[in-house]
């Protein structure tokens, strides 16, 4: 197995990975690991923001969210119980309808943070005492409250969705098209409101806020059992092997050809097309070379 590990730097449709030596010789070993918000999944492999359309057993699994500079301040706080908050999200309102209609519920009890201004140029481009700060005000802004609002975002899926059950607190999903894997015990940490329901969002948190604490302990087991650091790299070659498995028998030669049919469906597909093209012209932006 050949596994590249790819933080949202291959283009849409994997055209680095694709034209590596490794692949060229060795399409059938190799799978993906891909943590970009936005992607199409034409490589076997796992995909953060993978949606329900984009599942094949035999192809995908959902994978989660993996940085180099991760947030130091997402550490394990239980509830206490005098949280100020029911509810918390501090994001840019800008990824997302849904997130737009997050920012209209006007209640003392949700503390809600637009940081569309700065997320990006901090996160990327900011000194390490301002990335510091931000990272850590967010971190006390997700546990002063109850339950952890994760909407999707760019992309399907939400980092703070993880982020979430690693601190140990109870999630709260609005992600409509994201795929979520079966194994994952999400009953018992988080509640998934329809995208479309968010105006429900404080009687639902509300008839469920005794529930709180446990689910957030549930929730930090779950994260402790499938995305903590001793047990994530294991975690991502069982569904490699998994995805080996339903491939077997479904015509998927050792030589690429089925592979190269895949690819080419995708891009040849007149609604991929602009995503082809701009993916293109950001990897020739970033890299100074066409990938084919």
């Amino acid at each position: 197995m050949i596994l590249f590990a790819e933080m949202a730097e291959c283009g849409l449709f994997a055209e680095r990975v694709r034209a590596h030596p490794y692949y060229r010789k060795y399409p059938e070993k190799c799978f993906l690991f891909d943590s970009a918000d936005s992607s199409f999944p034409i490589l076997p492999g796992l995909y953060a923001s993978l949606t329900k359309k984009q599942y094949q057993a035999n192809h995908t699994r959902t994978g989660f969210y993996l940085y180099v500079l991760e947030n130091p301040f997402i550490q394990h706080r239980p509830l206490k119980g005098d949280e100020p908050y029911l509810a918390a999200f501090v994001g840019s309102r800008k990824n997302a309808s849904v997130r737009r209609a997050i920012f209209e519920i006007k209640r003392a009890d949700f503390l809600l943070r637009d940081t569309s201004e700065i997320t990006y140029r901090i996160q990327y481009h900011g000194e390490p005492d301002e990335r510091a700060c931000f990272w850590a005000d967010y971190a006390d802004s997700m546990a002063s409250a109850k339950f952890s609002l994760c909407p999707r975002g760019v992309g399907a899926g939400s980092i703070r969705l993880f982020e979430s059950m690693k601190m140990g607190r109870a999630c709260v999903i609005l992600a409509d098209a994201w795929h979520r894997e079966e194994e994952i015990d999400w009953n018992s940490f988080s509640i998934t409101v329809p995208e479309s329901e968010v105006h429900r969002l404080p009687e639902i948190l509300e008839s469920n806020v005794h529930r709180a604490a446990e689910m957030g302990e549930a929730g930090r087991r779950e994260w402790e059992k499938w995305f903590s650091e001793r047990v994530r790299f294991h975690r991502v070659i069982e569904a490699c092997l998994d995805i080996q498995r339903h491939s077997s028998g479904t015509g998927r030669p050792g030589n690429g050809r089925w592979l190269r049919y895949f690819h080419l469906r995708h891009i040849a597909d007149p609604r991929n097309w602009r995503y082809y093209l701009r993916s293109k012209k950001n990897l020739y932006k970033n890299n100074g070379k066409i990938f084919w």
